[in-house]
């Protein structure tokens, strides 16, 4: 369990990051109108569509992130960030400033990943 004074300082991570997110959706969006836009050209269809499915890709990533983020941040709110959701221990403190969405300690995360 995080101090008040950590349990923040997480929380303030995470909710820059949600907001930089929250940035990048409306780009892509105002991107997408503009390529549509841009490319009423049949000429142009198949380079605008490929733009159009590179922004997809990169709205989609952003909103899986805003849902782990928002994950962590009510795990702040109930108490149990930074406690592996795997063995229930401590998540590592360098780990946490590294990915502060994290659920699982770095010893579980990598039995995770083995299978």
């Amino acid at each position: 369990m995080l101090s008040g004074k950590k349990a923040e300082h997480f929380k303030q991570l995470l909710e820059t990051r949600i907001a930089e997110l929250n940035r990048v959706l409306a780009t892509a969006e105002q991107e997408t109108r503009a390529s549509a836009a841009r490319h009423a050209d049949p000429a142009d269809q198949a380079a605008a569509e490929y733009e159009r499915q590179a922004i997809v890709h990169k709205s989609n990533t952003a909103r899986q992130m805003l849902k782990t983020l928002g994950q962590a941040l009510e795990r702040i709110r109930q108490g149990s960030f930074g406690e592996c959701a795997e063995c229930g221990g401590d998540i590592e403190p360098k780990r946490l400033e590294a990915i502060p969405w994290a659920r699982y300690c770095v010893k579980c995360q990598e039995a995770r990943e083995q299978g």
